[in-house]
């Protein structure tokens, strides 16, 4: 008597198994790739972030301290400058000064006490200018100007990130 093959065989075929592995396959690069574009996005949100918030910082300070300043020593007027030093009516705090470091941070020396920077390690203060537009016998004018950059020690892009703040300050 011969056997016959039962219809009711289970298991997969190659065919199907080579189906099921190439969607699986498909969907686990998909996601992958999902979540490798979520973390670029996440690090480019945080350097804007980070230039952003430095920078409004740094520039608040800054206005802030001469909007109560009692004058300007430098730059003269008519002249641009990378540093600004302010008389303020604290005699403790004067004179005010703004500069850049060696670092490429921006940073205030008030008085005698030890500079301060003003803005983190992880940015860098370029095109820094203070140029006093004053006019004789008027209010004194400053404009301050300075461009922040994200440091990108790795040199991938989602770091690259820059922006420049620029703002006039009036005297009180």
């Amino acid at each position: 008597m011969t056997h016959a093959a039962t219809p009711n065989t289970k298991g997969f075929t190659l065919i199907e198994l080579l189906l099921y592995v190439a969607i699986v396959g498909t969907l686990l690069i998909a996601i992958s790739l999902f979540f490798g574009i979520a973390a670029d996005a996440r690090l480019k949100n945080q350097s804007v972030s980070e230039v952003n918030q430095q920078g409004t910082a740094a520039m608040e300070y800054i206005v802030q301290t001469l909007r109560n300043a009692t004058s300007i020593s430098a730059p003269a007027i008519g002249v641009t400058a990378a540093s600004l030093t302010a008389v303020v009516p604290t005699g403790s705090l004067s004179p005010t000064i703004f500069d850049r470091s060696a670092g490429n941070a921006l940073q205030v020396k008030e008085g005698a006490a030890a500079v301060v920077p003003l803005t983190s390690p992880d940015v860098q203060i370029s095109n820094l200018a203070f140029d006093n537009m004053s006019r004789s016998a008027t209010v004194e004018v400053v404009q301050i100007s300075f461009t922040v950059s994200r440091v990108n020690t790795i040199g991938r892009n989602e770091y690259d990130y820059q922006k420049t703040f620029t703002s006039s300050v009036a005297l009180r």
